[in-house]
């Protein structure tokens, strides 16, 4: 959740390091600071608020030193505070330390420290780790930097939770050590300079160069060299990937926000996506037919927008492959006690590939002996890498924390696979397998004509942005996307906001509802079609407000039996979903912006959630 810039080179590092910030910000944050390598000492510059502050704040400064750490923090241990923001330091600002993660055990580590008379500033849990290393490196003058890396490793191994650390020693000042444990982290290569970023973003304007760092590998990084040992101080090699990515494509390219951007990237997004599927399905997933055609049982799970992926995805497998399917929350997987079938396909969902729950969910079905399947938008990212097979979304990058563009792609991913699956099990002929497939194909142009439908949105949202409560109904495969239109509501704008199955609405939501309130249906023009009338009346004779997402066949078919609606194209039932979640993403947009909230980077929400 909290990003980590490091630099090691020849240049000012101030400067790159709030560069690196500033490409992180996306991830999501309320407070940052930086400390760089000064000729006597270790200078730290820390602030409240945007990157944009503490950088007029490091102005101030005259920062010269050519190797630095920085950070932007989400809070978790202490409120955002100038003293809780990171780096920090030991008793003797000798050590610095900046940190992504969860330190479960920081409690008893500080009790114990505070008994030998440590200082500590601030309420974090990250505080530790300096004034740890500070005992292990505190009379230490002679192996400078093999003591510093020993200390680091000696320090970690004590840690229990997450982290991602980047670590600087006074005594040896051109270098930085970085390790990692179920928390992000990759390394920059560059010409007499290199980097350290929680993704490839913190550094991706000066170097297209990576190293992917694995758990508990331990990085020792200066301008000109770059070495990676394991916990036992063995030195490791390691592979330099080049990576096929346009810095430059990251920008809003005209747009008030990148939000708005991401919602209109969708078709080509989608196309991206699914152009591999349509060159060559058996291939695309690399996981063959053969090993799916046994497979009993399906699990698909995510978090939060991914979640509503795969829960729209489990309607499709089960109408096209006849197999036992469920969506679960990582969250909630990972802890409890569930069935492990054998012969089971697990299925995986991230934008990031980083989302810490998600990962740990992995490791379980791995323990299980599952097939493994991810699904993320973000090369050699953890999912990626632990996974037996990945499918990777052609999204570019996904900027907004609100996701858009990586939602609709994970369905076209989702879809496609369900495919594969049924036809790798026998349960649709060759026939229906080619119409599946060609109605994906034109599912693009299909998603154009959504986007544009945002002018008739606008309208419809000037006229509820001043209300407080929003209700989604839906039913079947489009119930999922009830819920991502809540969601997506309330992220951005902060506005109660509440999905739920129509059918369900008499069984105890209907309480909710009184005069003016908008009530949101997806409804096409489908064989449930007649039931979401139904709820529709139902709303309208409690005094809500009525609004249909639906199609052409469908609003014929309304005779203007609801107050408002949305019109989109026809598309076959079961692809619905790409066009009315993106009506809604756009209707979550323009009441945010109607009511001035920051849409871009909404308050609590962070992009990548890295921690529990």
């Amino acid at each position: 959740m909290c990003g980590i810039v490091g630099y090691a080179g020849e240049k000012s590092s101030a400067p790159i390091l709030i560069k690196g910030l500033k490409a992180l910000e996306y991830r999501g944050y309320d407070s940052a600071g930086l400390a760089t390598v000064e000729q006597d000492n270790i200078e730290i510059v820390k602030s409240v608020g945007k990157v944009a502050v503490l950088e007029e704040e490091t102005l101030k400064h005259n920062l010269k030193g050519i190797t630095g750490i920085a950070h932007t923090r989400w809070a978790t241990h202490g409120k955002p505070t100038t003293l809780n923001s990171h780096p920090h330091s030991d008793c003797t600002g000798d050590i610095v330390v900046v940190h992504n993660g969860i330190i479960e055990n920081y409690k008893t580590l500080k009790e114990d420290l505070l008994s030998r008379n440590h200082k500590f500033i601030s309420d974090t849990d990250t505080e530790v780790i300096a004034h740890l290393l500070e005992e292990k490196l505190n009379n230490v003058n002679d192996n400078l930097e093999d003591n510093f890396l020993k200390a680091v490793v000696e320090v970690t191994s004590i840690l229990e939770g997450s982290y991602a650390l980047g670590v600087l020693w006074k005594k040896v000042p051109n270098t930085i050590i970085g390790t990692r444990v179920k928390s992000p982290l990759v390394c920059g290569v560059g010409e007499n300079e290199n980097f350290l970023g929680s993704d490839i973003s913190a550094f991706i304007e000066f170097t297209n160069k990576a190293i992917y760092l694995n758990d508990e590998d331990f990085i020792v990084i200066k301008k000109d060299e770059i070495k990676i040992y394991d916990k036992l101080l063995h030195e490791k090699y390691f592979n330099v990937i080049e990576l096929d990515i346009n810095a430059e494509n990251s920008g809003k390219n005209g747009y008030e926000h990148y939000m708005l951007k991401e919602i209109n990237e969708q078709p080509f997004t989608v196309r991206s996506t699914i152009e591999e599927v349509l060159k060559d399905i058996n291939h695309a997933f690399g996981i063959t037919k053969e090993e799916l055609k046994n497979i009993k049982n399906i699990m698909m799970i995510g978090c939060g927008t991914a979640y509503h992926a795969t829960m729209v995805a489990k309607y499709w497998i089960e109408e096209f492959c006849n197999i036992p399917c469920q969506a679960e929350y990582a969250s909630e997987y990972k802890y409890r006690q569930v069935a492990m079938p054998d012969e089971t396909l697990a299925i995986f969902v991230s934008q990031s590939g980083e989302t810490a729950d998600t990962v740990a969910a992995l490791e379980k079905a791995r323990a299980a002996g599952f097939k493994t399947v991810s699904i993320c938008n973000v090369f050699a990212s953890t999912l990626a890498r632990m996974s037996d097979y990945t499918f990777y979304t052609k999204c570019g990058s996904e900027i907004s924390v609100a996701s858009t563009k990586a939602f609709t792609a994970q369905l076209a991913a989702l879809f496609s696979l369900a495919v594969l699956i049924a036809d790798a099990v026998g349960n649709i002929s060759s026939d229906k397998k080619d119409e599946l497939l060609n109605e994906l194909a034109k599912l693009p142009v299909a998603i154009e004509a959504a986007v544009a439908q945002d002018k008739n949105i606008t309208k419809l949202a000037e006229k509820y942005y001043k209300q407080s409560t929003f209700v989604f109904l839906g039913r079947n495969v489009n119930y999922p996307i009830a819920l991502e239109g809540a969601l997506k509501l309330k992220e951005i704008t902060y506005l109660q906001a509440e999905g739920f199955p129509a059918g369900e609405i008499k069984h105890g939501p209907i309480a909710l509802l009184n005069a003016e309130m908008p009530v949101i249906s997806i409804m096409p023009g489908d064989k449930l079609f007649d039931k979401m009338v139904n709820a529709c009346e139902e709303v309208m004779a409690r005094g809500a407000k009525s609004i249909a997402i639906t199609d052409e066949k469908g609003f014929k078919l309304l005779e203007g039996r609801v107050e408002e609606a949305v019109i989109l194209p026809n598309v076959e039932e079961y692809l619905f979903p790409f066009l009315s979640v993106i009506a809604l993403q756009i209707f979550a947009y323009r009441i945010a912006k109607l009511n001035n909230r920051e849409i871009d980077q909404p308050r609590n929400l962070a992009k990548s959630v890295t921690v529990e």
